[in-house]
């Protein structure tokens, strides 16, 4: 009898915990969605699962097991190139990165979730620059229309800097760039301190560029 209820219940984990990777109907998806798993530092998981109605994105940790992302049967023959495409993992937390459309050149998204409880901490707006650094990685998004977001992806904590509204709108305006976060470059973090340029044109038609400066050690702990 214990013997029956061990085999019971090893199968009832089984329906719960297998994964959907499949649709007889669509073999086609097959090549388009991989159910490969990543396997965090801290034995967390998250895949792709699909079936002929649905595809979505599963976060497993233990007995945790989360669906995160989802696209529907118009939309899942996009799974990839549209909303949830990738992710990265760090310290306490992993990065994804969405997709606004499928296709060129709108700024991706970028969503930092918990990887011990596969829930999300923050949407950070749309990215401007990552740095993968191994030491102190970091992502830099627009968050509204005059403000810059600088995350530190060990601690996941954000601070805030304000740029020129005006700046922005009128070089957009005045220029063949479309998007707000290609205004921003030469980017340099060194020993907590992050500095960047702002290029922008004001009343006449010349390039400006002004230098923006951030103590992270001192705002964002």
């Amino acid at each position: 009898m214990k013997q029956l209820l061990i085999v019971i219940f090893s199968l009832f984990l089984h329906l719960v915990y297998s994964q959907n990777c499949g649709c007889s109907k669509k073999p086609e998806l097959k090549n388009l969605i991989s159910c490969q798993p990543t396997v965090f530092k801290n034995k967390a998981k998250i895949y792709w699962e699909y079936n002929c109605n649905a595809s979505w994105i599963t976060f497993q940790k233990g007995k945790i097991r989360r669906k995160i992302y989802s696209l529907d049967k118009k939309t899942m023959e996009f799974t990839t190139r549209l909303g949830y495409i990738q992710w990265t993992e760090y310290k306490n937390s992993f990065l994804i990165e969405n997709s606004k459309a499928s296709g060129c050149c709108d700024p991706h998204e970028y969503i930092l979730y918990s990887k011990e409880t596969g829930k999300k901490i923050a949407d950070l707006g749309t990215a401007i620059f990552n740095d993968d650094s191994s030491i102190h990685p970091y992502v830099l998004t627009m968050s509204g229309n005059d403000e810059v977001l600088f995350t530190n992806l060990n601690t996941n904590r954000s601070c805030r800097i304000k740029v020129s509204q005006k700046k922005i709108e009128n070089t957009l305006k005045n220029s063949d760039i479309l998007y707000a976060e290609e205004l921003f470059e030469n980017f340099q973090f060194k020993k907590g301190m992050l500095s960047m340029q702002l290029k922008y044109k004001d009343s006449g038609n010349f390039w400006k560029k002004e230098k923006i400066f951030l103590d992270t050690a001192k705002y964002c702990n």
